[in-house]
């Protein structure tokens, strides 16, 4: 990846990213929430989902983010959930598809 994550921001139940190639892109916390990549929520064998969307709140909130190194961002929500690293390749690809 080329460009760098340059600016973030929650926003109620959006998170605003900017990159330095000035794309913008707003995530909705909970479709972060659903879509976690860690071992709790996708089965590491079969790669099927373990969580129910219906599970989680439409008004989750974002309660923290930590880079982790120079590649993720580990995401914490206000259900508790905390174990999933979202890559900026992913948060990247992510902001992209929200534009078309």
């Amino acid at each position: 990846m080329d460009c760098t994550l340059t600016g973030l921001k929650r926003d109620g139940n959006l998170l605003r990213l900017t990159w330095s190639d000035g794309l913008e892109g707003a995530l909705a916390v909970r479709d972060l929430r659903i879509s976690c990549p860690c071992a709790f929520c996708v089965n590491e064998i079969t790669g099927e989902r373990q969580v129910d969307p219906s599970s989680i709140p439409t008004d989750i909130a974002l309660v923290d983010m930590q880079p982790v190194g120079r590649y993720a961002y580990r995401v914490l929500f206000d259900d508790g959930h905390d174990t999933g690293l979202f890559t900026l390749e992913e948060l990247r690809l992510r902001c992209q598809e929200a534009l078309t």
